[in-house]
């Protein structure tokens, strides 16, 4: 297992708790969602953005979590988590239980983009690993 991907193993425990582990992001962090649970799909650009995005998402669930189930280590620089997503909405009482898969990219043993995929197959295929 890479230095990455160990790095990530705390950062997905930081995300667990409701906090962001910013010493894993790079200042120019970037986060690419192909699509989103709510109305915040795009790109987001700097540390205080991606916090304000997952503010957002969390506040939107009283109950949510991300559980890493694989980490996928694809070439020098580039994770794939393949996560597993659960949560209740907030307000509706509405469960989710989804897969989804994370690409991190990181340069000199800090992150500086994840994209988020919205099938864990996506991601699989983004990375050359399926058709």
């Amino acid at each position: 297992m890479s230095q990455e991907s160990n790095r990530l193993r705390s950062g997905y425990e930081s995300l667990s708790r409701g906090t962001i582990d910013v010493e894993l992001l790079a200042t120019d962090f970037e986060l690419f969602q192909t699509s989103s649970i709510i109305d915040s799909a795009g790109t987001f650009r700097g540390r205080d953005a991606v916090g304000e995005a997952i503010a957002e998402i969390r506040a939107s669930f009283e109950e949510l979590e991300f559980v890493p189930e694989d980490f996928i280590d694809v070439s020098d620089g580039q994770v794939l988590v393949l996560v597993h997503v659960h949560g209740r909405g907030r307000g509706s009482g509405v469960a989710i239980d989804d897969h989804i898969a994370h690409l991190w990219t990181f340069r000199d043993g800090t992150a500086v983009r994840l994209v988020i995929y919205q099938e864990p197959s996506e991601g699989l295929k983004a990375v050359g690993l399926e058709e």
